[in-house]
Protein backbone atom coordinates (compact mmCIF):
# COMPACT_ATOMS: atom_id res chain seq x y z
CA UNK A 1 0.00 0.00 0.00
CA UNK A 2 1.39 3.38 -0.99
CA UNK A 3 0.04 6.63 0.50
CA UNK A 4 -1.19 8.91 -2.26
CA UNK A 5 0.52 11.74 -0.43
CA UNK A 6 3.76 10.76 -2.14
CA UNK A 7 2.07 11.12 -5.52
CA UNK A 8 1.12 14.68 -4.62
CA UNK A 9 4.73 15.49 -3.74
CA UNK A 10 3.99 15.43 -0.01
CA UNK A 11 4.88 12.68 2.42
CA UNK A 12 2.66 13.62 5.37
CA UNK A 13 -0.97 12.91 4.64
CA UNK A 14 -2.46 11.35 7.76
CA UNK A 15 -2.81 12.66 11.25
CA UNK A 16 -1.41 10.30 13.92
CA UNK A 17 -5.00 9.62 14.98
CA UNK A 18 -5.96 8.49 11.45
CA UNK A 19 -2.88 6.31 11.09
CA UNK A 20 -3.52 4.50 14.41
CA UNK A 21 -7.23 4.02 13.77
CA UNK A 22 -8.46 0.69 12.40
CA UNK A 23 -9.44 1.52 8.83
CA UNK A 24 -11.20 -0.88 6.52
CA UNK A 25 -9.65 -0.94 3.04
CA UNK A 26 -11.55 -2.15 0.01
CA UNK A 27 -10.14 -3.44 -3.26
CA UNK A 28 -9.95 -1.15 -6.29
CA UNK A 29 -11.18 -2.60 -9.57
CA UNK A 30 -11.50 0.53 -11.72
CA UNK A 31 -9.88 3.87 -12.37
CA UNK A 32 -11.16 7.07 -13.89
CA UNK A 33 -9.45 10.14 -15.25
CA UNK A 34 -8.78 13.07 -12.94
CA UNK A 35 -11.03 16.04 -13.57
CA UNK A 36 -8.17 17.86 -15.28
CA UNK A 37 -7.88 15.03 -17.85
CA UNK A 38 -11.57 14.17 -18.22
CA UNK A 39 -11.73 15.39 -21.84
CA UNK A 40 -8.83 13.19 -22.92
CA UNK A 41 -9.73 10.21 -25.11
CA UNK A 42 -7.22 7.68 -23.74
CA UNK A 43 -8.13 5.10 -26.40
CA UNK A 44 -6.16 7.21 -28.87
CA UNK A 45 -2.97 6.50 -26.88
CA UNK A 46 -2.73 2.87 -27.99
CA UNK A 47 -1.10 1.88 -31.28
CA UNK A 48 -1.53 -1.92 -31.16
CA UNK A 49 -4.12 -4.31 -29.80
CA UNK A 50 -1.59 -5.92 -27.44
CA UNK A 51 0.35 -4.21 -24.66
CA UNK A 52 3.35 -5.69 -22.84
CA UNK A 53 3.65 -4.28 -19.31
CA UNK A 54 7.04 -4.73 -17.64
CA UNK A 55 7.88 -4.59 -13.94
CA UNK A 56 11.09 -4.72 -11.96
CA UNK A 57 10.93 -8.37 -10.88
CA UNK A 58 13.96 -10.63 -11.16
CA UNK A 59 12.32 -12.51 -14.05
CA UNK A 60 12.24 -9.45 -16.33
CA UNK A 61 15.10 -10.47 -18.70
CA UNK A 62 13.75 -13.98 -19.11
CA UNK A 63 10.16 -12.78 -19.62
CA UNK A 64 11.19 -10.16 -22.18
CA UNK A 65 13.24 -12.65 -24.20
CA UNK A 66 10.39 -15.16 -24.31
CA UNK A 67 7.74 -12.60 -25.22
CA UNK A 68 9.88 -11.00 -27.92
CA UNK A 69 10.51 -14.43 -29.49
CA UNK A 70 6.81 -14.61 -30.34
CA UNK A 71 7.11 -11.71 -32.77
CA UNK A 72 3.79 -10.12 -31.78
CA UNK A 73 3.18 -6.41 -32.58
CA UNK A 74 2.64 -4.62 -29.28
CA UNK A 75 2.90 -1.42 -27.31
CA UNK A 76 5.51 -1.35 -24.55
CA UNK A 77 4.40 -0.11 -21.12
CA UNK A 78 7.21 0.11 -18.54
CA UNK A 79 6.65 0.34 -14.81
CA UNK A 80 9.18 2.12 -12.63
CA UNK A 81 12.81 1.21 -13.51
CA UNK A 82 12.08 -1.53 -16.02
CA UNK A 83 12.37 1.22 -18.66
CA UNK A 84 16.13 1.09 -18.19
CA UNK A 85 16.20 -2.49 -19.51
CA UNK A 86 15.20 -1.37 -22.99
CA UNK A 87 16.99 0.58 -25.69
CA UNK A 88 14.00 1.10 -27.96
CA UNK A 89 10.81 3.14 -28.03
CA UNK A 90 8.73 2.91 -24.86
CA UNK A 91 5.08 3.86 -25.35
CA UNK A 92 3.88 4.23 -21.76
CA UNK A 93 5.50 4.58 -18.35
CA UNK A 94 3.90 4.57 -14.90
CA UNK A 95 4.99 5.37 -11.38
CA UNK A 96 3.05 6.18 -8.25
CA UNK A 97 5.67 7.55 -5.88
CA UNK A 98 7.98 10.53 -5.88
CA UNK A 99 11.20 8.45 -5.85
CA UNK A 100 10.43 6.86 -9.21
CA UNK A 101 9.31 10.22 -10.62
CA UNK A 102 12.70 11.68 -9.81
CA UNK A 103 14.41 8.63 -11.28
CA UNK A 104 12.49 8.99 -14.53
CA UNK A 105 13.50 12.62 -14.91
CA UNK A 106 17.14 11.63 -14.47
CA UNK A 107 17.13 8.58 -16.76
CA UNK A 108 14.80 9.22 -19.69
CA UNK A 109 16.84 9.63 -22.87
CA UNK A 110 16.70 9.27 -26.64
CA UNK A 111 17.18 5.49 -26.42
CA UNK A 112 13.70 4.98 -24.98
CA UNK A 113 11.87 7.71 -26.87
CA UNK A 114 13.67 8.03 -30.22
CA UNK A 115 10.44 8.38 -32.21
CA UNK A 116 7.91 10.03 -29.89
CA UNK A 117 7.24 11.21 -26.38
CA UNK A 118 6.56 8.55 -23.73
CA UNK A 119 3.05 8.84 -22.27
CA UNK A 120 3.50 9.06 -18.49
CA UNK A 121 0.77 7.89 -16.09
CA UNK A 122 0.28 8.40 -12.36
CA UNK A 123 -2.36 8.64 -9.65
CA UNK A 124 -3.50 12.22 -9.17
CA UNK A 125 -3.02 15.20 -11.44
CA UNK A 126 0.55 16.44 -11.94
CA UNK A 127 1.11 18.35 -15.18
CA UNK A 128 4.78 18.96 -14.43
CA UNK A 129 5.98 15.36 -14.70
CA UNK A 130 3.05 13.37 -16.10
CA UNK A 131 0.68 13.33 -19.06
CA UNK A 132 -2.29 11.38 -17.69
CA UNK A 133 -3.62 11.55 -14.14
CA UNK A 134 -5.91 8.82 -12.83
CA UNK A 135 -7.96 8.36 -9.69
CA UNK A 136 -9.68 5.42 -8.02
CA UNK A 137 -13.24 4.93 -9.21
CA UNK A 138 -15.30 3.98 -6.18
CA UNK A 139 -17.31 5.60 -3.40
CA UNK A 140 -14.82 6.51 -0.69
CA UNK A 141 -15.83 4.93 2.60
CA UNK A 142 -13.53 7.10 4.68
CA UNK A 143 -10.72 9.61 4.38
CA UNK A 144 -8.06 6.95 4.91
CA UNK A 145 -9.36 4.86 2.02
CA UNK A 146 -9.50 7.85 -0.30
CA UNK A 147 -5.79 8.44 0.17
CA UNK A 148 -4.48 4.86 -0.11
CA UNK A 149 -4.07 2.73 -3.23
CA UNK A 150 -4.16 -0.99 -2.48
CA UNK A 151 -1.92 -2.91 -4.84
CA UNK A 152 1.26 -1.90 -6.67
CA UNK A 153 2.35 0.04 -9.74
CA UNK A 154 2.01 -3.01 -11.99
CA UNK A 155 -1.63 -3.38 -10.98
CA UNK A 156 -2.16 0.32 -11.61
CA UNK A 157 -0.68 -0.04 -15.12
CA UNK A 158 -2.94 -3.02 -15.76
CA UNK A 159 -6.06 -0.98 -14.92
CA UNK A 160 -4.96 1.96 -17.08
CA UNK A 161 -4.34 -0.41 -20.00
CA UNK A 162 -7.89 -1.70 -19.79
CA UNK A 163 -9.15 1.87 -19.86
CA UNK A 164 -7.07 2.54 -22.97
CA UNK A 165 -8.84 -0.33 -24.69
CA UNK A 166 -6.12 -2.94 -25.15
CA UNK A 167 -7.51 -6.33 -26.17
CA UNK A 168 -4.70 -8.42 -24.67
CA UNK A 169 -2.49 -7.38 -21.76
CA UNK A 170 0.68 -9.36 -21.01
CA UNK A 171 2.64 -8.84 -17.80
CA UNK A 172 6.39 -9.45 -17.66
CA UNK A 173 8.78 -9.05 -14.74
CA UNK A 174 5.89 -9.20 -12.28
CA UNK A 175 6.27 -12.50 -10.42
CA UNK A 176 5.05 -10.89 -7.17
CA UNK A 177 7.72 -12.79 -5.24
CA UNK A 178 10.33 -11.56 -2.79
CA UNK A 179 13.40 -12.09 -4.97
CA UNK A 180 15.69 -9.17 -5.73
CA UNK A 181 14.86 -6.69 -8.49
CA UNK A 182 16.40 -7.38 -11.89
CA UNK A 183 18.84 -4.46 -11.54
CA UNK A 184 20.11 -5.42 -8.06
CA UNK A 185 22.71 -7.97 -6.87
CA UNK A 186 21.38 -11.49 -6.32
CA UNK A 187 21.76 -11.22 -2.55
CA UNK A 188 19.82 -7.95 -2.35
CA UNK A 189 16.52 -8.10 -0.44
CA UNK A 190 13.42 -8.07 -2.62
CA UNK A 191 10.03 -6.47 -2.07
CA UNK A 192 7.82 -7.56 0.81
CA UNK A 193 4.24 -7.78 -0.45
CA UNK A 194 1.53 -7.74 2.20
CA UNK A 195 -1.60 -9.87 2.15
CA UNK A 196 -3.80 -7.05 0.90
CA UNK A 197 -1.71 -6.80 -2.28
CA UNK A 198 -2.42 -10.43 -3.17
CA UNK A 199 -6.08 -10.03 -2.24
CA UNK A 200 -6.26 -7.09 -4.65
CA UNK A 201 -4.91 -9.17 -7.56
CA UNK A 202 -7.16 -12.14 -6.74
CA UNK A 203 -10.21 -9.93 -6.38
CA UNK A 204 -9.49 -8.52 -9.83
CA UNK A 205 -9.41 -12.03 -11.29
CA UNK A 206 -12.66 -13.00 -9.58
CA UNK A 207 -14.72 -9.85 -10.11
CA UNK A 208 -13.46 -7.76 -13.00
CA UNK A 209 -15.45 -8.39 -16.21
CA UNK A 210 -12.33 -7.95 -18.36
CA UNK A 211 -9.95 -10.07 -16.27
CA UNK A 212 -9.74 -12.57 -19.15
CA UNK A 213 -7.80 -10.01 -21.19
CA UNK A 214 -4.85 -10.15 -18.77
CA UNK A 215 -2.23 -12.87 -18.30
CA UNK A 216 1.31 -12.99 -16.96
CA UNK A 217 4.56 -14.53 -18.16
CA UNK A 218 5.15 -16.26 -14.84
CA UNK A 219 5.31 -16.23 -11.05
CA UNK A 220 2.45 -15.74 -8.64
CA UNK A 221 0.76 -13.27 -10.99
CA UNK A 222 0.54 -16.08 -13.58
CA UNK A 223 -0.84 -18.40 -10.90
CA UNK A 224 -3.59 -15.84 -10.22
CA UNK A 225 -4.31 -14.54 -13.74
CA UNK A 226 -3.16 -17.41 -15.95
CA UNK A 227 0.06 -17.87 -17.94
CA UNK A 228 0.40 -15.97 -21.21
CA UNK A 229 1.35 -17.79 -24.38
CA UNK A 230 1.46 -17.00 -28.08
CA UNK A 231 -1.69 -19.01 -28.84
CA UNK A 232 -3.76 -17.11 -26.26
CA UNK A 233 -2.70 -13.76 -27.68
CA UNK A 234 -3.51 -14.86 -31.22
CA UNK A 235 -7.10 -15.82 -30.35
Amino acid sequence: MIPIGSWGWRKVFFTPEQARKKNKLITVLNLKLCDENRRLDVTTLKKNKVVFITGDGNSLPQDVNEFMSWGIPHDLYCVNRSMLFFERQVDHWAAIDIEESTWFAENVNFKVEPERHIVRHTVGFCDISYDVGWMMDFDCTNEFQRRVFVGNTGYFALLTSLKMGYEKIVLGGMPLDNNNHWYEPEDAPGPHWNGMTYIQWMQFKIEHPEAGKVKSMGGYSAFILGKADKEWIAR
